[in-house]
């Protein structure tokens, strides 16, 4: 059963980048939609949302640095009503770092520029 299991997330793991691309492709549009006039907590529901899913998925399929970015995301958003113009930029901040992920398909940690990223977010979402 074990090994059924493993093999059943080795064959997801094959499709994760392109999992990962649609998803930061739905938060393009979602911040897109804000952008139109679009009701803030209403589309900050649907970007926390999906991040939640995205800090899920990522390090199960070894992208442990999207993990870490969709945490941070999922975080920011939940912990706190987000309305000035400033904390909009951080969320789309988040959107940009996971996008670029995406684009470059950044696995595992990210190795130094992983750890600046992150400890760039921790600096922003203080």
């Amino acid at each position: 059963m074990v090994a059924q299991a493993e093999a059943a997330v080795a064959a997801l793991s094959a499709s994760y980048h392109g999992q990962l691309a649609s998803d930061v492709k739905a938060l393009s549009g979602m911040w897109d939609s804000l952008e139109q006039g679009r009701p803030v907590r209403e589309v900050l529901a649907e970007i926390q949302s999906l991040a939640h899913n995205i800090k899920g998925q990522g390090g199960s399929f070894g992208y442990d640095l999207v993990t870490s970015v969709g945490a941070s995301l999922c975080d920011y958003i939940r912990h706190a009503e987000r309305k000035s113009a400033d904390e909009l930029n951080i969320v789309h901040a988040h959107i940009k770092i996971l996008k670029m992920i995406a684009d470059n398909d950044i696995s595992g940690s990210g190795g130094d520029t992983g750890a600046r990223i992150i400890a760039k977010l921790a600096a922003l979402t203080k």
